[in-house]
Formats: C-alpha cells, sequence, structure tokens
C-alpha cells in the first residue's frame, strides 16, 4: 500500500524540527498528504527557546537583511526566539505552525495542523487511526508530554504504523529506508511491522532479515521462517539476506541497535510489545530497551 496520508508530532525543540524535515521528505517522496499534531507540554524542565534553523524566506521577498523575521519565521543567522512571559505557549505554537507551512507549502503538500494538550491523548489515537504513517519521537527530558502521549501509548492504541525518531541525531536531511535492519521472530508483531513497513523500504539498497535466537534453542527451528521472509520480500521485489545471532548476557535489543550501527542501517523495522506494557516496564523488554536507546529510526507495529 503506498503512503499517502502522514501524521507527524510536533514540539518546540531541535529534534523536532529534524521530525518535521524527516516527515516531510517522506511526504515528497510518496506524493502524501502531511498532516502536523502539536502536542503541548505540561511542563518543560528547561525554558527552552526554539532555535533558528534556516527556513528561507517565502517567494517573492528580496534584500531582507540577515537576522530578521519574515512571517515570524526567523531566517538564517537569526537570534533565538524567546517567548514572551505572557503567553510562551501560544508563541511557540505559532512558530512551529508557521515552521510547518512553510516546509508543506512549496511542495503542494496541503497539510493540516492540529493542536492537541492534556486529556487529548483519545483524540490523537483517533486521528492516527486514520493515517498511513505516523511520525513520532522518541521521550526526551526537554520536553515532556502529557499523560497519555507517551511513544508506547499510541503504538499500541492507534493500530498504524508508527516511525519512532530517536531525540539525537540527523535523520532530516533525506528519506529512511536505503539501508535496513528488520527484527524477525515470527511473532504477530514482527510480521506486521514487517508488512508496514514495505512502502518505507521498497527502494532499499541493503536489508537485513536478523533473529535472535536462545542459546539453547533448535537452530532449525528460525531456518524455514527466515527463507520465507527473504523470498517474500523477493517477490516484492527487495533482495535480502539473514543473519542470526545467539542471544545470552547481552539484550536482544542491544544486539540489534550494534548490528544495524556495524551494518549503518538508517532503518530498523521491530514488532512493537510482544509482552505486556506492564511486563515490559516491569522486567524489560525489546521494545522498551529500543525505546530507551534507539540510533536510529524505528518502524513499530502492534
Amino acid at each position: 500500500m503506498a503512503l499517502k496520508d502522514i501524521l507527524v508530532c510536533l514540539d518546540p525543540t531541535e529534534a523536532g524540527e529534524r521530525r518535521l524535515r524527516l516527515a516531510a521528505a517522506i511526504a515528497r517522496e510518496h506524493h502524501a498528504h502531511l498532516s502536523a499534531a502539536y502536542i503541548l507540554s505540561e511542563a518543560i524542565p528547561r525554558a527552552s527557546t526554539y532555535e533558528g534553523v534556516g527556513i528561507p524566506a517565502p517567494t517573492g521577498a528580496t534584500e531582507i537583511a540577515q537576522g530578521s523575521v519574515v512571517a515570524g519565521v526567523p531566517l538564517p543567522g537569526a537570534p533565538p526566539i524567546i517567548p514572551s512571559a505572557a503567553s510562551p505557549g501560544a508563541e511557540l505554537v505559532d512558530i512551529v505552525e508557521q515552521r510547518f507551512r512553510a516546509e508543506v507549502q512549496p511542495h503542494d503538500m496541503a497539510g493540516d495542523w492540529h493542536l492537541f494538550g492534556s486529556g487529548d491523548s483519545e483524540e490523537l489515537i483517533a486521528l492516527s487511526r486514520t493515517m498511513d504513517l505516523v511520525v513520532f519521537g522518541q521521550a526526551a527530558s526537554d520536553y515532556r508530554l502529557p499523560t497519555g502521549f507517551s511513544p508506547e501509548d499510541i503504538v499500541m492504541a492507534c493500530g498504524r504504523p508508527m516511525l519512532l525518531v530517536p531525540f539525537a541525531g540527523e535523520f532530516g536531511s533525506g528519506s529512511v529506508g536505503r539501508r535496513v535492519l528488520i527484527d524477525w521472530d515470527g511473532t504477530r508483531e514482527a510480521s506486521r511491522a514487517l508488512h508496514d513497513a514495505l512502502p518505507l523500504i521498497a527502494l532499499a539498497e541493503a536489508v537485513w532479515v536478523m533473529t535472535v535466537r536462545a542459546r539453547d534453542a533448535n537452530s532449525d527451528d528460525r531456518g524455514p521462517s527466515l527463507d520465507r521472509v527473504v523470498r517474500h520480500l523477493q517477490r516484492h521485489s527487495i533482495a535480502a539476506t539473514t543473519e542470526e545471532s545467539i542471544g545470552g548476557d547481552v539484550p536482544t535489543a542491544e544486539l540489534l541497535l550494534s548490528r544495524a550501527s556495524d551494518m549503518g542501517a538508517d532503518l530498523l523495522v521491530a514488532g512493537a510489545y510482544h509482552h505486556s506494557q506492564l511486563r515490559e516496564a516491569i522486567i524489560g523488554g525489546v521494545s522498551r530497551d529500543l525505546l530507551d536507546h534507539m540510533t536510529a529510526p524505528i518502524v513499530m507495529s502492534h
């Protein structure tokens, strides 16, 4: 299925800006409609400024001095925008919306703008259920989301594929899905994530399907399943190779992230929460560890 309706969740942080650029790049590649959801924070631990990263002036604007503002959006070289004490939240919302408009309008992506605050998580989930892809950020300490808006809350409830983007690192310069690592364990969640990711990996240059076996597992248990995955991807014109690793003292998520780094992967694909959220919160799990320590964008589905 083609990606034609994408939702990106935004906030007034540098990570939010990079997330916007990445979502816009994916929307342009797929000729998709891009909508934005701004999630208001109940508290920002460090009163941050929203750094200008250089959205060019609108068409027709000429001879604008460096450091000036066009339609409220700072140009390259402009000082950080410091919200007024009277209405810092409203000013930040306006700035981020203008940046979103500046990103989508030149490319005719005609995006919708949505605003959510505390108590509105069900409304965001309802909106997400009508999307082909939801682009969401890893939880970060510099912008705390209200209760109900965590990445795991949304991925468990929305029933749609989510592209989770790390809060650190640059992922907005181009699209993703050129070098892909797929976590495969044969579960329903892994199958869902694999098939939800197909539009993003259709042009992949290199794909690895990796399974992590328990040390005492039968060595033949995963072979047929891995072969079937490779044949299935081939029928989608995606060439893939398989790799097996033996689990043990090193957590599965750490093995996956380490291998993704070795391969230069720009995208991981993994099923979300094979076990309950409560179990993973108490004793840990692959999904919880990936969300906490991700180093590259991850497609997750539940």
